[in-house]
């Protein structure tokens, strides 16, 4: 068994278990007894838990309905008293003006808002008390008191219109509509209004009457009138026998209106209700006068009932409530049956748990042998893991540290046998440095703190050396065994260099920043963590001088104002920066005055970490004398001091702007050093720079300071002269003499290094110009042209721009921009000429020819030179190549044009290339075409510029079958030192040999010693431009049987030259059977 692991077996699955449980049962019925037990215990016990929490639901819900009818009755109480400060403010206002005009009361009333602030209220009346001798007078006054719209109330009377000895009138009210019958009623047509308002007159307190149909109401007719008395002078109640009665300000309350606004406010949910008037305050209860009532008629049993009275003006309210739905919610109805469905299912979990324990109890008995079995199995594999571990491990006596058992690997890692550590305790092998933290561990795991630890620490092997291990320590217990710990320990001791080693370069870092040439500091809240030396050296304030931001600025800034400013401003860029995606402070410029009281302008920036920040700060007069160096830069050449292109073109543009202002001519001369490539390439980019300094120096002497001496580039110079005349004859007459008197200074030697003197010349190349006509790149375009024209005449010479060059380079120009689009659209094709070797076409010689979708076919000698000085024929040599090997892969199944060889033409810069040899390769692979039959053809030109490069192309493709052909021999600079050193194939003899080889002995001769040579050197010898029948037979009898040109064909395109093959063959063939 595994250490620290429990004893514990794998519990067999549910299904396996329930079949072992029925098997058993079957063989022994009393099994059944402790599960039929708990299975009745957990019935009757789910059955309690029902029963309490129904009974638990049943008093929620009685006590939610009390708390309802409670909370209605209180906020009907509120809302009937509520009316209360409504009549007082209307009993102040007629108390104060006891002729209060109907307008007025009107006015005040509409103010009120009835239907919103009293839910309930038809109307708001003043109900005037009118002595009986006074009816005729108060109905004439009545009916001269006009409404507040200015109408008077000319059918005002008293109704019903019984004499009296005493009236109590409604006189004002509001609102008008829907109470006009109101106006004028005498209350003693309703004896129950009358009872409120003569208690009202006697008590002078509120009083509310019994229930009464409203007269302006057609249905739910119900309602009250609360009345408060009005006396003359505000006399109290105690003194109303010496009073005058005015009358009572009074609301009529509709109640089925009053109970609907509460149960808009969330009343009387789930709730019946019926109300009941039953008498005064104080008195007996009488016959009850029905207020309002909801209950469902017929009337039915309800789960709950409740009654309550409330007082409302002087009356009493008898509030009759019952249930109308359930106030559980539907999870609280169904929480008993949930619970009590619960307890079952506990219940049967329970019935199946003990009768697979009482299973598993007869099945454990007969596992224990097999449990004993496992323990020795795991116990056996765990030495055979303690013992290959691929880590340092110990088992040790927690009590004694004596080391109990220890694998290989520790054995090694300290130096030791394994019986030797055997002996020794932790201690005695741990390092001085770590052991009390290790002793410390070790204590807190004995006290049961904590069961394991993990640290870093230092080992001393047996032979002294310290090794860092990182040690893991956990308790564990063994059966048999007394109580101990496993102990792993890891060499690191890699991992720690690797740790030294980035402490070492962070030190290298610090000292990088300590010696860079901007000041830097870290700043961590208001303290200066880390400032480099310059930082120092630029304020003078060190550490101990200014230890954070505060001091510092106070020190560098002592001017308060001058402080403030500074610092807002560093702060709203330290303010942007944390916004800012990189976090870069913007740079922000200050005065500061050092500790040597030097006034600095420095310029401070930096960038925001997480929670600090790094400063950088620059002195402004580095960072100036570096702009004018900069700016210098900008507009001068560094190596003569001579103004450059940009500054150039500047003053060339003021020139023009000059020459059209004063109608005056002017020129610009183009001066580039003849041969100055060989220079540099002999004695050195050096030597070049100083002569370069030296040509500068010169020309600034022949140039006037008016005039403008400017480097262009490279070792070409430009002059611009200015003020030359007002005519171009008289300026070209200047321009020239200028130039003559510059070539003549060249032509003097130069001093350079005390070596031997250097001689060089210039080329000149001169335009004039008059006003604006021409662009500065215009001119200094034509210059150029000129001045190549003057190197063309020889070097050392001076011409001037001559409108049919440019026309020619205009030309040139055009012309490869027509081959670079021809490229892309495939307007290039292959021509084929045929090669005849002793009378049979054993191969072709691929020509590239360019047919021009507007001018047709161009010459080659037209765009074969341009090819080369523009680079395009290495794109062109690369089609040619591959379109060849194309051809030569689709003939080589055939019997008779399989047998043909192509010969293709290759530039010297391609072959020059260093990829040529891969690209041939690539070529043959990609195709397919067999390299036997693939010819290149080489010039002498070629092979001059860099022979053993030349020799170690040829012979690494002759290893792969690559033939060679020296094309045009005796043309150029035949040696034969390199011809017997080249792995050709083949010489062919140029077509200015062959043209006249019938009429001119020297060509005849030429042309037999080219075939004598050939022959001796193992070569096949081909003549080109063969035209005649007698040149062939001159050449065959001379021994050059191969030969090619027009006597046989034309070069042809590729179908062409296909069927030419197969005729020639055909007839070759006939000829011979005949």
């Amino acid at each position: 068994m595994l250490p620290g692991a429990c004893a514990a077996r794998v519990l067999p699955p549910l299904s396996a278990l329930t079949m072992s449980f029925f098997t058993a049962v079957r063989f022994s019925p009393r099994l059944w007894l402790p599960g039929m037990a708990v299975a009745l215990a957990g019935c009757v016990a789910s059955y309690a838990l029902w029963r309490q929490q129904q009974t638990s639901m049943d008093a929620i819900a009685h006590l939610r309905f009390e708390q309802e009818t409670r909370l209605f009755a209180g906020a009907l109480q509120r809302r009937m008293e509520s009316h209360t400060d409504l009549l007082q403010g209307m009993r102040g206002l007629l108390t104060v003006d006891p002729q209060l005009r109907r307008a007025e009361f009107e006015r005040v009333a509409s103010e009120l808002a009835l239907e919103r602030s009293h839910p309930g209220v038809k109307n708001i009346n003043f109900t005037r008390y009118v002595p009986g001798a006074q009816r005729t007078a108060f109905e004439a006054q009545a009916r001269g008191d006009a409404h507040m719209d200015g109408s008077l109330p000319v059918d005002f009377a008293i109704h019903p219109g019984q004499e009296r000895s005493e009236y109590f009138v409604v006189d004002f009210l509001w609102p008008r509509e829907g109470n006009a019958d109101v106006q004028g009623l005498e209350i003693h047509s309703q004896p129950d209004n009358l009872e409120s308002m003569l208690r009202a007159r006697t008590s002078g307190e509120l009083a509310a009457s019994a229930p009464f149909d409203l007269v302006q109401e057609t249905e739910r007719r119900t309602g009250i009138m609360i009345r408060l008395p009005v006396f003359a002078d505000g006399v109290p109640p105690g003194q109303r026998e010496a009073a005058r009665f005015l009358g009572t300000v009074g609301v009529s309350v509709r109640i089925d209106d009053v109970v609907q606004a509460l149960r808009g406010e969330g009343h009387l949910k789930r709730l019946t209700l019926a109300m009941s008037d039953i008498g005064p305050s104080g008195a007996h209860a009488g016959s009850a006068a029905l207020l309002f009532d909801s209950t469902p008629k017929p009337a039915q049993a309800a789960d709950m009932e409740r009654e309550q009275e409330v007082q409302v003006g002087g009356r009493r309210w008898r509030l009759q409530f019952q249930s109308a739905g359930t106030f559980l919610s539907a999870q609280e109805a169904r929480l008993p049956g949930l619970l009590g469905l619960g307890g079952m299912l506990i219940t049967a979990l329970l019935t199946a748990m003990v009768s697979m324990l009482v299973l598993r109890r007869v099945r454990a008995l007969g596992d224990v042998q097999q449990a004993g079995v496992a323990l020795r199995e795991s116990e056996e594999r765990f030495r055979a893991v303690f013992s290959q571990a691929a880590v340092g491990m110990a088992q040790v006596d927690l009590h004694s540290d004596r080391m109990v058992r220890v694998n290989r690997k520790l054995c090694d890692l300290l130096g030791y046998t394994e019986a030797e550590l055997q002996q020794l305790r932790f201690q005695d092998i741990s390092d001085p440095r770590d052991l009390d933290a290790d002793l410390a561990f070790m204590e807190r795991m004995r006290s049961g703190k904590i069961s394991e630890f993990r640290m870093e620490k230092r080992y001393c092997r047996k032979d002294g050396e310290i090794v860092w291990a990182e040690l893991m320590v956990s308790r564990l217990c063994l059966e048999g065994r007394p109580e101990s710990h496993l102990a792993v320990v890891q060499d690191i001791g890699e991992r720690k260099q690797m740790e030294q080693a980035l402490s070492d370069s962070e030190q290298h870092l610090l000292g990088i920043l300590n010696h860079m040439p901007v000041g830097v500091n870290l700043v961590r809240g208001r303290a200066i963590a880390f400032r480099n030396d310059r930082h120092v050296q630029i304020c003078g304030y060190g550490e101990q001088e200014a230890p954070d931001v505060d001091s510092w600025w106070r020190l560098v800034m002592p001017d308060a104002a001058e402080r403030h400013q500074a610092r807002e401003a560093w702060k709203a860029a330290c303010m942007a920066a944390r916004h800012a995606a990189d976090g870069a402070i913007r740079p922000v410029e200050c005065h500061i005055t050092s500790k040597a009281g030097l006034l600095r302008t420095v310029e401070i920036s930096g960038v925001m970490l997480e929670d600090s920040h790094i400063v950088t700060m620059v002195d402004q007069s580095q960072r100036r004398q570096a702009e004018e160096e900069v700016r210098y830069l900008a507009y001068n050449d560094p190596l003569t001091g001579l103004p450059n292109r940009r500054l150039l073109l500047d003053r060339l543009q003021q020139a023009l702007a000059v020459s059209a202002r004063h109608q005056l001519c002017g020129a610009v001369l183009m001066l580039d050093l003849d041969n100055f490539k060989h220079i540099n390439e002999t004695q050195g980019h050096d030597m070049g720079d100083r002569l370069l300094h030296a040509v500068a120096l010169r020309l600034r002497a022949c140039i006037p300071e008016d005039d403008t001496l400017a480097r262009h580039g490279g070792d070409e110079f430009v002059v611009v002269l200015k003020d030359l005349g007002a005519s171009p004859q008289e300026a070209a007459t200047r321009a020239e003499a200028m130039g003559l008197q510059i070539l003549d200074a060249m032509r003097e030697p130069f001093a350079l290094g005390g070596g031997e003197p250097r001689h060089t010349t210039l080329s000149v190349g001169i335009v004039i110009f008059q006003g604006l006509h021409e662009s500065a790149d215009v001119l200094l375009k034509r210059s150029d042209m000129a001045m190549y024209e003057a190197k063309a005449a020889g070097r050392d010479a001076l011409r001037f721009f001559d409108p049919q060059v440019q026309a020619q380079m205009t030309a040139r120009v055009a012309l490869e921009a027509d081959m670079r689009s021809g490229l892309e659209a495939g307007e290039f094709e292959l021509f084929y000429q045929p090669k005849m070797v002793h009378g049979r076409i054993t191969g072709a010689e691929a020509l590239l020819r360019w047919k021009h979708p507007v001018k047709g076919y161009i010459p080659p000698s037209e765009f074969i030179p341009l090819a080369e000085q523009s680079g395009l024929i290495l794109r062109m040599g690369q089609w040619v190549l591959r379109t060849a090997c194309e051809r030569l892969a689709l003939w080589s199944s055939h019997p008779v044009l399989g047998q043909l060889s192509v010969a293709v033409n290759v530039s010297p810069r391609q072959f020059h290339e260093a990829g040529f040899v891969p690209e041939v390769l690539e070529a043959l692979a990609g195709t397919g075409a067999d390299a036997r039959r693939l010819r290149l053809e080489l010039t002498e030109g070629l092979l001059l510029q860099d022979v053993e490069d030349t020799v170690a192309k040829m012979v690494q493709l002759r290893g792969y079958g690559v033939g060679f052909s020296l094309d045009d021999f005796g043309t150029g600079y035949s040696s034969l030192a390199y011809l017997k050193r080249l792995p050709l194939h083949e010489l062919k003899i140029d077509q200015s040999f062959v043209r006249d080889v019938l009429t001119d002995p020297n060509d005849a001769a030429i042309a037999r010693t080219i075939v004598a040579l050939g022959t001796s050197l193992g070569l096949q010898v081909v003549a080109e431009g063969v035209e005649t029948e007698a040149q062939r037979v001159f050449l065959e009898r001379s021994g050059c049987h191969a030969w090619q040109g027009y006597l046989l064909s034309r070069p042809l395109p590729g179908l062409a030259f296909e069927d030419l093959v197969l005729e020639h063959a055909a007839s070759a063939s006939v000829g011979a059977t005949a």
